[in-house]
């Protein structure tokens, strides 16, 4: 009968398996016992948090090191969410701003971007009450050609339809992205396109490094958004 001690064992000899590596293990142990044995022991050992799950049936020990994401809220984006949240009550959105990816990047620009990502039917409403309401210019939706010629490195608030079923997360109360939603709008969303060449391969590969990415979360919004095969090759180019 499989262990979770046997699960573990062959855990510590790899660095990332598959479920169907496990098993070919344990059957030549002769370790396989019920059907149902295997899954109980994995889902026992993902909830106390001795193993991660990083992708569809492949697995690896916990990284002290990598540290769970989180957007920073500074004062700028808890008062944006209190005028947001007062004005739209009932809309979902999520905050957050471009001095995010700084610590990820090699070559630093002077990012002073906040990002207001809304449902699309409210778009206009929200860009309207900012534009009477902020001190900063409020920018919809803009093209790259607005964004080379008006934004660049200016102070900008710029507002974005929310795509449905965005990996989103509550930090201090405000709803803010993912880790994953991150790694997907910085390929191809013009508001990244300072992240050319290998300065986007540099920021995916640390990102990793310091952080747990669920790759299943990654790649389901990557094919909401149309860029599952430039995430993809992002991730295998990387080795990541």
């Amino acid at each position: 009968m499989v262990t979770t001690n046997d699960i573990l064992n062959f855990a510590f000899t790899h660095k990332v398996f598959t479920r169907k590596e496990l098993i070919f293990n344990l059957k030549n142990e002769d370790h396989i016992g019920l059907p149902g044995t295997l899954s109980e022991q994995l889902n026992r050992l993902l909830k106390s948090g001795h193993l991660v799950r990083i992708g569809r049936g492949v697995y690896k020990l916990p990284d002290e090191n990598r540290k769970d994401f989180s957007v920073v809220c500074s004062e700028e984006i808890r008062q944006l969410n209190q005028q947001i949240k007062t004005m739209f009550p009932f809309v979902d959105y999520c905050l957050w701003s471009a001095s995010t990816l700084v610590p990820y990047m090699r070559h630093i620009p002077n990012l002073n971007l906040l990002f207001v990502d809304v449902e699309r039917d409210v778009v206009e409403s929200v860009f309207n009450f900012l534009n009477a309401n902020s001190n900063k210019r409020i920018f919809l939706l803009p093209s790259l050609t607005d964004f080379e010629r008006y934004i660049n490195t200016s102070a900008a608030i710029i507002i974005r339809p929310l795509i449905s079923e965005s990996p989103l997360q509550l930090i201090e109360g405000i709803s803010t992205p993912t880790i994953e939603k991150i790694l997907v709008d910085m390929v191809g969303d013009v508001e990244f396109s300072f992240l050319q060449g290998s300065e986007i391969n540099y920021v995916y590969t640390t990102i990793f490094e310091r952080h747990s990415v669920n790759k299943n979360k990654l790649l389901r919004y990557a094919t909401r958004r149309g860029r599952k095969e430039e995430v993809m090759e992002l991730v295998k180019t990387n080795q990541l």
